[in-house]
């Protein structure tokens, strides 16, 4: 039977997520993030342009469970970021008292990433990988605690759906394994970890071959996020990236959780009792959070200063999910039942403040990231399609992924995305009936138009005239400000009219 604490926690967990789904549902299109695992999820592959394929799965199954209707795209962010509440909660208790425990997985409800990033994008890679890490560690800690066959297959099973989210778990996979090493190598000697390792292995293995019979194509993705455009970066940062760039990561790591550090800091204030916690007791559960919690960030950031190349913000967002439980174990404070309620006060006054703030931008707001009027612009260019292909079906779209994706989930014909697979075969489509049925081409840009659906369409005819037309839109706000945008395309006909 859960205690009264558990109860407020349960609660509060339940109505943060109505919250944010119904602040999310007021943003004029799903981010396009969503959009894209919607496309993907319609594939019915082993794989991803980009990703490995479960967040594709899960949102596209999702979607079209509740309807296709948006709201699935913002129910879902919040159903993954329920369940990772729920599990750092059930791995919290390993290591603190109840309410501490509590204290550890509601603190987190205010960082930057769960509170407005999840609001920008509402479903991706990253928030289904904020739900699965913390169910990855409670099973491996369960595992190495209580080894018993059952715990064992669940982590397998863990482990292998959180490689198919997102390769970036494997920033997580090192340190446990160093864990293992280092402090308790006993189990190497035991059944449990290979029959972990066994179940990981078969989850994956389809992806590895579609990996495989794709050329890997895929990786391209990874390895451009990570590089350095020298024509785009300043030369500074490219010179310095060693420096910069991981001092960048590490800075937004710190900018997302200073929340947490306030209202703790706050919490210890009232009680004028905050100390670090440097005894030798229970030496390896200490070891064993600093090595899930902070060892994935060290380790993302430390890539940055060996090679140079770029560490992206937003990926700590998976890696924070643990800050809580580390502030009250290393640094703990008198956390009786007033300071519990004193505690919880902040925590709800921080989330109105966030709801407040974003609710705020969302009125002012004039940018595409929330004010895209995907209504107009499908119906314009279905009449623009019509115009130009004499009333063909539009079957095939390509180009910038923040327009395309609105197509596929938005337009009332449904085109097939031709995605881009960096100059690999296209394993979803083929290009001559792309070319047979024709295709409309939207970019952000001019200058580089051509060069890009060169990419997307290696064989058409050299001497095709790729020059684009301009496309006009506006965004207007609540209080009437209006922004312009354009959009560049060109209208490939059907091969007839070639």
């Amino acid at each position: 039977m859960k205690s009264l604490n558990e109860k407020i926690l349960y609660i509060y967990l339940f109505v943060y997520a109505i919250l944010w789904t119904i602040i999310g549902s007021f943003k004029n299109s799903g981010g396009v993030d969503a959009l894209e695992a919607i496309s993907w999820g319609d594939l019915v592959s082993f794989g991803t342009n980009k990703h490995p394929p479960f967040s594709g799965w899960l949102m596209g199954g999702f979607y079209h469970l509740l309807g296709d209707n948006d709201i699935a795209i913002y129910i879902l962010g919040q159903i993954c970021l329920l369940i990772g509440f729920v599990f750092i909660y059930k791995l919290a208790k390993n290591f603190l008292t109840e309410e501490k425990a509590i204290g550890a997985t509601v603190i987190i409800s205010i960082t930057f990433y769960y509170a407005y990033q999840t609001f920008i994008d509402n479903f991706n890679c990253n928030i289904i990988s904020i739900c699965l890490w913390p169910i990855l560690v409670y099973y491996f800690y369960k595992s190495i605690k209580e080894n018993k066959i059952k715990d064992w297959l669940l982590l397998g099973l863990a482990a292998g759906i959180s490689f198919l989210a997102k390769y970036q778990v494997v920033f997580l996979f090192a340190p446990m394994f160093l864990y293992l090493v280092l402090f308790d190598r006993k189990q190497f000697a035991k059944i449990g970890l290979y029959i972990a390792g066994i179940v990981a292995t078969l989850v994956v293995l389809p992806h590895f071959i579609w990996l495989y019979q794709n050329d890997f194509f895929s990786m391209n993705y990874i390895m451009g996020r990570t590089n350095v455009d020298i024509h785009n970066t300043p030369v500074s940062l490219v010179k310095y990236g060693r420096i910069v760039f991981p001092i960048k990561f590490y800075g937004d790591q710190i900018l997302a959780m200073m929340p947490c550090f306030v209202v703790y800091l706050i919490a210890a204030l009232k009680v004028t009792e905050i100390k670090f916690d440097n005894t030798k007791e229970k030496f390896s559960d200490k070891m064993f959070l600093i090595f899930v919690g902070l060892m994935p960030m060290i380790i993302l950031g430390g890539m940055g200063i060996v090679t140079g190349n770029r560490v992206v913000g937003n990926w700590g967002s998976t890696m924070i999910g643990f800050c809580g439980i580390l502030l009250f174990y290393f640094f703990p404070i008198k956390f009786d039942k007033e300071i519990f309620k004193y505690y919880m006060k902040w925590i709800v006054a921080v989330v109105c403040l966030w709801a407040i703030g974003v609710s705020t931008f969302l009125l002012f707001q004039t940018k595409m990231v929330v004010g895209y009027p995907h209504q107009t612009i499908t119906r314009d260019f279905d009449q623009i399609w019509a115009e130009e292909t004499n009333n063909a079906p539009l079957k095939y779209v390509l180009g910038h992924t923040f327009y395309i994706f609105q197509f596929n989930v938005y337009d009332k014909q449904k085109p097939t995305i031709v995605l881009d697979t960096h100059g690999h075969a296209n394993p979803w489509i083929s290009e001559d009936e792309v070319m047979k049925n024709g295709v409309l081409i939207i970019m952000g840009g001019d200058k580089t138009f051509e060069q890009d659906v060169r990419q997307y369409l290696p064989n058409l005819p050299k001497n095709y005239n790729l020059k684009p037309k301009k496309y006009v839109f506006k965004i207007t706000n609540k209080f009437n400000k209006t922004e312009e945008y354009d959009i560049y395309y060109k209208v490939i006909p059907p091969a007839k009219a070639f």
